[in-house]
């Protein structure tokens, strides 16, 4: 009894699933003709009213940021440096050890702010190429 009406309901679902797809089939085939239609419209649109891209112009704007967020970075690296140094000066041996670890991430910080540049030209590199 339990396999029949198990079944019935996958009959009953399987046939409404392909009874809709079939008469809605027409109405899907437009609305996927009007998606492909306004898809090729954007590109045409895009590729029609594109300019010259042109990467010197993006480094110039960038370079100045780059070079302010530097400052600022190697500014607050400075002084966390000298807050660090002044509390393992006055601490106690274990809080000493505590702060050799926290030491780890400021080498990377300082590592990942005065590399920067580094960095910089590296994308600048990447993208020129492109």
């Amino acid at each position: 009894m339990r396999r029949i009406k198990k079944f019935l309901v996958v009959f009953v679902i399987m046939n409404a699933v392909v009874f809709l797809v079939h008469f809605n089939q027409s109405e899907a085939t437009d609305y996927i003709g009007d998606i492909n239609k306004g898809a090729s419209g954007f590109i045409e649109k895009g590729e029609s009213e594109a300019t010259d891209f042109k990467t010197g112009t993006i480094i110039r704007e960038f370079t100045g940021l780059g070079q302010f967020l530097t400052m600022i970075g190697a500014g607050v690296y400075v002084g966390v440096v000298a807050f660090m140094g002044i509390r393992y000066m006055t601490s106690s041996p274990d809080k000493q050890a505590t702060l050799k670890q926290q030491l780890i991430g400021v080498v990377v910080s300082g590592i990942v702010i005065f590399g920067a540049y580094g960095i910089w030209k590296a994308v600048i590199g990447v993208v020129s190429n492109f």
